[in-house]
Parts: C-alpha cells; sequence; structure tokens
C-alpha cells in the first residue's frame, strides 16, 4: 500500500493496474508521474512478465520505499494476460487506471478522470474514462499534440458503429469502474486486437463511457511500443487510398481483424445486446468475406452523419 498523505473525502479510492516486460529504459519516468499525481493512487499493482533487463530491479526499489508491489510471473502470460492478472489484484472495490510501463502522466490524469467518472459511474454499469494522448518521440520531442488526429481518428464521433471499423480509446488512458473490473477476465488471451478494444466495445454497448476533453498522457513512440505506433506516420487520404486498393489486389484482408474480433465478442455478450445493436452487429459481421469495394461502401454508410462537420451543418 501506498503511503499517502490525507485523502479528499470526495474522490474515490483508485488502483493501477501496470503490465511490464523489459521496460527499464522509461519504467521509472513513468513511475515518477504516477506518483505526482495530484490525486494520489491507493496503490499501484505491477505484474512482471519475466523480463530480463533491469525491470526487476526498478521495481524492487519502488516496493522497498512503500510505493507499490509487483509480482513476476511463473510463465510468460503474453501483453493481455499480464494486463489481466495485474488488474485481478487490485482492491476489486477501487477504480482502476491501467498504465504501461513507458508513457508519462500529466499530474491531472488521475483526479480529471475521477471526475469524469463519478458522472457516469452506477453500481451494475460497467463504465470507462479515456482521454487523447500527446504523442512524443523517444526522447520526448513532440510529434503531434493529438494522437487521435495523428491516426485520422479526430473527426468523426466516438460511438459504437465507428468502433467497430477502429478503437479509438487507448488502454493506458483509462480509468474503469469496479463494474467493468468484473469484465476484465472475459478478455480473450489471445485476441485478435488488445484489451482496450475489447472493454471500449463493453462500454459502448452495455455500459457507459466519457472522455476527458484534453490529452492527459505522454505517449512515447518507438520500436517497442506494445501497440505497435513506432515510427506511425499518417498518409493523406490519396495516398492511403491508393495504397488500399493495390493490397485488395494482392489480399483483400479489409477490416477482417475488426470482424473476428468483433464476431467473438458478440458471441460472448449477444443476450446483453439490445435488439437495435444485435442488427448492428449482425450487420458489421457480414462484411467477412466481401469485397474490398462492398467494405468501403459499408464504411462509408456506417459513418453517414457521424462525421463532426457534417454534424455541424445539419
Amino acid at each position: 500500500m501506498i503511503k499517502t498523505e490525507q485523502r479528499i473525502s470526495e474522490y474515490p479510492s483508485i488502483s493501477v493496474a501496470m503490465a511490464t516486460y523489459n521496460g527499464g529504459k522509461y519504467l521509472a519516468e513513468q513511475l515518477d508521474s504516477i506518483l505526482s499525481q495530484t490525486l494520489r493512487p491507493a496503490e499501484i499493482i505491477v505484474c512482471d512478465d519475466q523480463s530480463t533487463d533491469n525491470t526487476p530491479e526498478i521495481l524492487e526499489y519502488y516496493h522497498n520505499k512503500g510505493l507499490l508491489n509487483y509480482y513476476i510471473n511463473d510463465q510468460r502470460l503474453g501483453f493481455i494476460g499480464n494486463f489481466k492478472k495485474a488488474v485481478s489484484l487490485c482492491n476489486p472495490g477501487n477504480y482502476i487506471a491501467l498504465s504501461d510501463q513507458d508513457d508519462i502522466w500529466l499530474p491531472s490524469k488521475l483526479s480529471l478522470a475521477a471526475k469524469y467518472m463519478e458522472n457516469i459511474d452506477e453500481a451494475d454499469s460497467p463504465a470507462i474514462v479515456y482521454s487523447d494522448l500527446i504523442l512524443i518521440d523517444q526522447d520526448k520531442n513532440l510529434i503531434n499534440s493529438s494522437f487521435r488526429n495523428e491516426l485520422g481518428q479526430g473527426g468523426y464521433i466516438y460511438c459504437l458503429e465507428t468502433l467497430f471499423f477502429g478503437c479509438f480509446v487507448n488502454g493506458c488512458t483509462i480509468l474503469m469502474n469496479p463494474a467493468m473490473r468484473s469484465y476484465f477476465s472475459t478478455i480473450p488471451d489471445q485476441g485478435i486486437l488488445n484489451h482496450d478494444t475489447w472493454i471500449s466495445m463493453i462500454a459502448y454497448t452495455f455500459g457507459k463511457a466519457d472522455i476527458v476533453p484534453e490529452p492527459q498522457v505522454y505517449y512515447r513512440s518507438h520500436a517497442n511500443n506494445a501497440t505497435e505506433v513506432g515510427g506511425f506516420k499518417r498518409k493523406g487520404r490519396l495516398k492511403r487510398l491508393f495504397s488500399e486498393i493495390i493490397h485488395s489486389f494482392k489480399k483483400n484482408d479489409l477490416f477482417e481483424d475488426q470482424i473476428s474480433f468483433t464476431s467473438d465478442f458478440y458471441n460472448t455478450f449477444q443476450n446483453k445486446l439490445s435488439p437495435e445493436q444485435k442488427k448492428l452487429f449482425v450487420r458489421f459481421i457480414d462484411l467477412k468475406g466481401k469485397s474490398w469495394l462492398q467494405k468501403k461502401i459499408a464504411l462509408r454508410m456506417f459513418f453517414r452523419w457521424k462525421w463532426k462537420k457534417e454534424l455541424a451543418t445539419r
């Protein structure tokens, strides 16, 4: 348990769940940013997936100062399994913030997330609060003040229809309530997409979600990112379209990972979905194996009235 000053009574207790693997290069800076929060976490739980660098030594140092508890896995669990274990070890009554090993949190991250969470939190309803990120390189030079814009995700409404085609929620920004914690174990260990997509879909179907307007995390782009965005550069619209067309002649795998993921989610939770949501899921899943052109037309239809400029001029 972290030794903290008197907590502000209106704020809930927060656990931080961190998954580490060979993250020694940036780990101490990330831990220091968590410990510098204006709303200090009640506990930091770290699960290490058998790191071979100095990660265990860094964790032992912070543990000996009473700042965190850490566990080294008996066998490799992988990225998703390691996060599932860390979440399972957190206090079940706390809000839980997910943390990567190589980011830097702004001091207001937890306090703002808790404020927004309290507006949507209900005992039996799984909920998340998340934010955008500030994209930096490994030397902390600014790449883009909005990770969403860097990915081309800044121009549309965040909802179930747009979530089908690509996750706009990054796990390292998420704060979840205790009800969402109970669903974390349902994430497939060998899932096609990461844990953040699974719990985001829970929130946008039978749960709740809200977004802190300003980015609260500096996200490093480097070769070892678990989300594999190191060196990412957003293509222009025409260049991206041309690239997709050329690729479609070689292999039509457009949205196939998203479709397989959505099918797994639907099979797991279809009894919790509304009739209208079921129709949306089936409509998207039925795109499996369709031509590139059919998928692109479906994309336009799913995103109809979801573009912010269109919405503003209706």
